[in-house]
């Protein structure tokens, strides 16, 4: 699913951590975002579990396709991606 014409997620910083925050809380709260970067076609998260931490890179196409992500619809890859990024901390 991609978003309404016109609109991206990628471009609501505050949505785009919500969502990922939301994925975390999911299977391990105690991960926690310590910063977030936009550039062009991508967020960096640095993601922390006590003194270890991880930079996980999101593709905008990842990011917009989970748009309807409050809904349950998250992109597979995306929820991948952070999941095997929560298991290297």
């Amino acid at each position: 699913m991609y978003p309404p014409s016109g609109y991206s997620i990628f471009d609501d910083k505050g949505e785009v951590k919500q969502l990922v925050e939301a994925l975390i809380r999911e299977t391990t709260p105690e991960i926690v975002i310590e910063r977030i970067r936009k550039i062009d076609f991508a967020y960096i998260f640095i993601l922390s579990k006590g003194l270890k931490t991880i930079e996980l890179e999101l593709t905008r196409s990842e990011i917009d396709a989970s748009w309807g992500w409050r809904l349950g619809n998250v992109d597979e890859a995306l929820r991948w991606r952070i999941q095997n990024a929560m298991t290297q901390i």
